[in-house]
């Protein structure tokens, strides 16, 4: 099967890494707490502005982008689906990549080195529109041919269920969502009992035919 495999959230501890890092400076910056614990963006859990948003990125982006260690036991389930036979597709919509110029340049290559420093196997990686993402994933996921998408944005979940087989990889922000197409997960060693049963309910589909 040809397997999409997101990024932040999926393989790099989005939600620890805001929280944690968020409560520092937000407190001391502008005396501001968590407010919306389950929000997906920074803006929204702490309701700030996008100014004081972009003023944390700025501080907190390169060792983000650099040091956050990889989610448990990705690397390996990643590794095992890869000898499986599976085609890997990374497809994210990570900050800056799709620019041009340097900046884009750098962005992609901090994350392609990352992938490498964390062992990440994949056959493609493809980039996406950040604020379009869930619209940006469907079509690279209809262009691709994928066959199932592992993501943890419920926007890119939703946008994606009625076209194609999807894993909900868990954070606070999709708890609540319990969709019959969407199927939920504990971690990544799940994913590859849920991509197993995925697999054999297609072969049973064929040998009927």
């Amino acid at each position: 099967m040809k397997i999409g495999i997101d990024v932040d959230g999926v393989l790099v501890d989005m939600e620890g890494y805001q929280k944690k890092y968020g409560q520092i400076y937000f407190k001391k910056m502008f005396k501001k707490e968590i407010v919306n614990p389950a929000a997906y963006d920074i803006e929204q859990m702490f309701e700030c502005t996008h100014e004081e948003r972009e003023k944390f990125w700025i501080k907190y982006i390169w060792a983000y982008c650099l040091t956050q260690p990889v989610i448990k036991d990705a690397p390996q389930i990643i590794e095992k689906l890869h000898n499986d036979g599976h085609t890997l597709v990374i497809i994210t919509g990570r900050v800056h990549t799709t620019e041009k110029g340097i900046t884009g340049k750098l962005f992609r290559q901090m994350l392609r080195h990352w992938l490498k420093k964390n062992r990440i196997q994949y056959d493609k990686i493809i980039f996406c529109s950040e604020k379009e993402s869930s619209t940006d994933k469907l079509k690279i996921c209809r262009h691709e041919k994928i066959d199932v998408m592992i993501d943890d944005k419920p926007e890119n979940l939703l946008a994606l269920k009625d076209q194609l087989k999807v894993i909900c990889y868990p954070a606070v922000w999709n708890e609540k969502l319990h969709d019959e197409n969407i199927i939920k997960v504990s971690g990544w060693k799940d994913v590859y009992k849920k991509i197993e049963e995925i697999e054999k309910g297609r072969l049973r589909s064929r040998s009927k035919k």
